[in-house]
């Protein structure tokens, strides 16, 4: 082989080990069911975390959603089977045609100004596009024929038609904050806004046709469910956990991909998903803790569960305020999505059934319960590591924040004495002018000082949940090892057993004896 050659091999060595050259090998390995769940999380929260600023960028990624939806409505098999057919499609099809009639008014429409839809519209679009892509690929082979087929298809498409009722009423519930906004802000000024008398109070110009739109789609869809919902998620199929090994897998890849996103400079637009999913998390793994002591795959503790619910709340707290320092605009690391969607779909398979939370004592049944304990176990020990790293985030030099929250979050936190005024009376932290134009403005310092505490008190809580979950597993791997056979070596079989050993029996003593 000549040197040539030799340098050729040994480029191509470098560039395998090469972490830029790395290929991403992560994929979304869950189910159509599953990604449904994952479109009814997304809706359920931006209906608690909607506000009236959000109102123009919801408006923009309506018309999308409804697409997606409308995509993989008409790819579910079965469209003409079962009684009913024709009139069970005519909400959808009235959805797409509102939901048209709005993007074409988008287009040429003075408010709201273009911009970018709102994030979680788009994690839900793109998540219902994935759907569809795999009931193109794989739904001819289901039998619609048969009833439990029928009916989880039918499941499937109440799920469909519940998000979007959702979200239909997320939007109309920022459209009225907006309204309400532009009405108060106008009662000092020369030219004050009338209320609506005919429709909602603060259904007011220029939002008032976006109102009575979004409240014809949330009406169409709520015709669908209405009374059906509840009945049609009965025949929802579940599978047995087939995987014993998803959820250990599922942890993995979001610690990795988590710390990848921390060293990233996309951080500061992450950080509100990474702390939600460990408070997720940490939520899920209490649940399994407990059904693995009550089925006896764990020792009870009076320390684990308090420890792992101190740091479920400390991450929630610490998301809340991460939540203040984020831009409406702000994009999603698409990775760490799908990251986050897999650990919420791993451990629901786990403790849940097709609808609600099964029953402690049902978990406690489930398969790989005990793989799947020691994995969370193992998590929540290494869950402090990222803890640090995430509380040096808030030691970064010039965080910044919508003006309107860091104004409430300051003075809260002056009321709350998490932080010191340091003057008397009153103190403007963030500018009139800057929340009426809806600036991102630097942080404060009552804020900065709220964050440093509330990221200290996750670090502390993890350290003692890490503590002790990294216990349990040392003594369940203990207690493993006394419990297995000791394997001895040909001499020691020759030379016989020492006596008390309890792992050998009696016959063997008195074989060796017998030599």
């Amino acid at each position: 082989m000549d040197a040539d050659s030799r340098r050729g091999f040994a480029d191509v060595d470098d560039a395998l080990f090469d972490i830029t050259q790395i290929p991403l090998t992560s994929r979304d390995i869950r189910t159509v069911g599953e990604l449904l769940h994952d479109v009814d999380h997304t809706a359920r929260h931006l209906l608690m975390d909607v506000a009236g600023d959000d109102a123009g960028r919801l408006l923009h990624g309506w018309p999308d959603l409804v697409t997606a939806a409308a995509s993989l409505w008409s790819s579910l098999p079965g469209q003409g089977f079962g009684a009913g057919a024709h009139t069970r499609d005519e909400p959808i099809t009235r959805l797409v045609s509102v939901g048209d009639a709005i993007g074409r008014s988008l287009r040429s429409s003075s408010w709201p100004p273009a911009s970018r839809p709102d994030r979680r519209l788009t994690q839900m679009t793109r998540t219902l596009g994935h759907a569809g892509d795999l009931v193109h690929r794989y739904g001819a082979d289901i039998p619609v024929q048969r009833t439990e087929s029928f009916r989880d298809l039918e499941a499937a498409r109440a799920r469909i038609m519940h998000a979007l009722y959702v979200s239909a009423h997320a939007v109309g519930v920022s459209l009225h904050q907006h309204g309400r906004s532009r009405y108060q802000a106008a009662l000092g000024t020369n030219r004050p806004i009338e209320l609506n008398l005919r429709h909602s109070p603060y259904a007011v110009p220029p939002t008032t046709e976006w109102i009575r739109r979004m409240t014809v789609s949330e009406a169409a869809a709520g015709r669908y469910i209405d009374g059906r919902f509840t009945q049609a998620l009965r025949g929802e199929a579940s599978r047995p956990v087939e995987d014993d090994t998803r959820i250990s897998r599922a942890l993995a890849g979001w610690d990795i991909q988590a710390h990848r996103t921390l060293a990233s400079d996309a951080w500061p637009t992450n950080m509100v998903l990474i702390t939600r999913t460990q408070g997720l998390f940490a939520g899920a793994a209490m649940v399994l803790v407990d059904a693995a002591q009550i089925g006896g795959r764990v020792e009870p503790n009076d320390r684990l569960s308090p420890a792992i619910a101190e740091s479920g709340r400390a991450w929630s707290n610490l998301a809340s305020r991460w939540d203040d320092l984020t831009a409406p605009d702000a994009r999603l690391d698409p990775d760490l999505t799908r990251a986050a969607a897999e650990v919420r779909a791993a451990c629901r398979e786990l403790t849940h059934g097709s609808t609600t939370m099964d029953s402690l004592d049902v978990i406690a049944t489930r398969r790989g319960l005990d793989r799947s304990t020691r994995a969370t176990l193992h998590a929540l020990g290494s869950s402090s590591e990222l803890a640090y790293v995430v509380s040096e985030k808030a030691n970064v030099p010039g965080l910044t924040g919508p003006a309107r929250a860091l104004s409430i979050r300051a003075h809260n936190d002056i009321e709350a004495g998490l932080a010191a005024s340091r003057s008397e009376g009153d103190v403007v932290w963030v500018s009139p002018e800057e929340i009426l134009a809806r600036k991102i403005v630097p942080v404060p310092r009552p804020v900065v000082e709220g964050l440093h505490i509330a990221s200290r008190a996750t670090v502390e809580s993890c350290n003692r949940a890490s503590t002790v979950s990294l216990a349990c597993v040392g003594a369940r791997e203990l207690a493993s090892r006394n419990d297995a056979p000791r394997k001895y070596s040909r001499e020691e079989s020759m030379r016989g057993a020492p006596v008390g050993d309890p792992n050998v029996g009696t016959i063997h003593l008195r074989a060796s004896r017998s030599r």
